[in-house]
């Protein structure tokens, strides 16, 4: 029964925790506008690895990762500085443009070059939001339901990882679906887009 459970509490406590809006998700959905989907799935299958290691941290030292973050101010400013760095790179990498006769951007030069896989693993790794979720999914499931920590089977904790590496493609493809279709049926998408983020 286990064999069962594991993975499918992974599937769906991933999928949970990838359909909120976050820099993923926006990644996702720009590159699919601006690109093309499987462009976007580079990001996404590394965003994928990125969040594993999240839970992996989660799973390890979940209460003294809680604790220990909780109770030191300089671990929440790096955390900050962290997600401001992480900004930054993202608004040193925009694409300088211009506009066609449809008032879509056409690239023309990049400031600064990282590739779509290198930009999802650093969007999944480097996520506060994503490890504080899995930290209290982790310490609400070890209290409550079933048991969830480092110590687990092997196997079990493969299962698990597996299921959340397959939910969170299976969102993140999602949006990409999704944001392919906007583009295929709306003109001037990226201008839209690039509004609403």
């Amino acid at each position: 029964m286990d064999i069962l459970i594991y993975p499918l509490l992974g599937i769906l406590l991933s999928i949970l925790g990838a359909l909120p809006l976050g820099t993923t998700n926006v990644a996702v959905i720009n590159t699919t506008i601006k690109e093309d989907v499987k462009t976007a799935m580079k990001i996404v299958f590394t965003a994928a690895l990125g969040e594993i290691m999240l839970v992996l941290l989660a799973l390890n030292f979940n209460i003294q990762i809680e604790n220990f973050i909780e109770m030191n101010l300089w671990v929440q400013i790096l955390i900050a500085i962290a997600l401001l760095a992480v900004g930054v790179i993202l608004f040193l990498g925009r694409k300088e443009c211009i506009k066609d006769e449809n008032g879509e951007c056409i690239i023309i030069k990049k400031r600064f070059n990282m590739s779509k896989q290198t930009l999802g693993f650093i969007l999944g790794l480097i996520n506060p939001t994503v490890l504080i979720y899995w930290i209290l999914v982790i310490s609400f499931f070890r209290r409550k339901m079933i048991n969830l920590d480092i110590n687990l089977e092997l196997s079990l904790i493969l299962l698990f990882l597996t299921g959340i590496f397959f939910g969170k493609v299976l969102t993140l493809y999602g949006y990409a679906k999704f944001s392919h279709q906007l583009k295929v049926r709306m003109t001037n998408i990226t201008t839209k887009v690039n509004r609403i983020i």
